[in-house]
């Protein structure tokens, strides 16, 4: 039997799919996606997981139509000033937003850092992912590593990855942490993120817990 994953990524995709299959407004869908990532992320901390990072938005994705936008940061607004305070303890979870700052609307911005200034217990930490990209992730911990006069591989802000969960079946990481999952399980799901359940979580970890760890060797 083999370890527990440490560190689950979750992209949560495919919610403009589950709005139209569902007949359901993209505000509507984002908002139960909100939910769902909180269930997830609250049965993963159960679970023994230690670090959750999740997939908000790329900076690719701040091309995507004004509507679709605007329903993630309504969903994400409600997720940091609602959902993660009333499901999470400020003494025992962390949370950190990862990306560029600048391009973030200022709406999502101040929920967001005062949803960081809150949650800054040492136990459990959750990472969000907006406006990210790998390459200025990977800039910014070259710089930081010239200032520390360490090794860029220490010079990240977030680690290593095990397990990587895709509420879609496209095999394809859509720049998620690529460092840092060069040696993680990877599932695409056919399952919608809205339609996942506690046991379906259960389930990948008792799946990660019999998948070879061998990165590498």
């Amino acid at each position: 039997m083999h370890d527990q994953p440490a560190h689950v990524g979750l992209i949560p995709d495919g919610l403009r799919r589950w709005a139209h299959t569902n007949g359901t407004t993209l505000a509507d869908a984002y908002l139960r996606g909100a939910a769902k990532v909180v269930e997830i992320v609250s049965t993963l901390q159960h679970r023994g997981v230690q670090t959750v990072s999740v997939y908000n938005l790329s900076r690719a994705n701040l091309a995507r139509r004004d509507d679709e936008l605007d329903a993630v940061y309504a969903a994400s607004i409600h997720f940091f000033t609602t959902l993660i305070p009333n499901h999470f303890d400020p003494a025992v979870c962390s949370l950190r937003l990862h990306g560029d700052r600048n391009v973030l609307p200022q709406r999502y911005l101040a929920a967001a850092e005062a949803c960081e200034s809150l949650m800054r217990g040492p136990d459990f930490r959750i990472n969000i992912l907006a406006a990210y990209d790998a390459y200025d992730e990977l800039r910014a911990a070259h710089r930081r590593g010239q200032r520390d006069g360490c090794d860029i591989g220490k010079a990240f802000d977030i680690d290593d990855v095990d397990l990587v969960i895709r509420t879609t079946p496209e095999p394809l990481l859509s720049g998620f942490l690529p460092l840092q999952s060069q040696y993680a399980q990877l599932i695409f799901l056919s399952t919608p993120l809205n339609d996942l359940t506690v046991q379906d979580i259960d389930d990948f970890i008792a799946q990660h817990r019999r998948f070879p760890q061998l990165r590498g060797r």
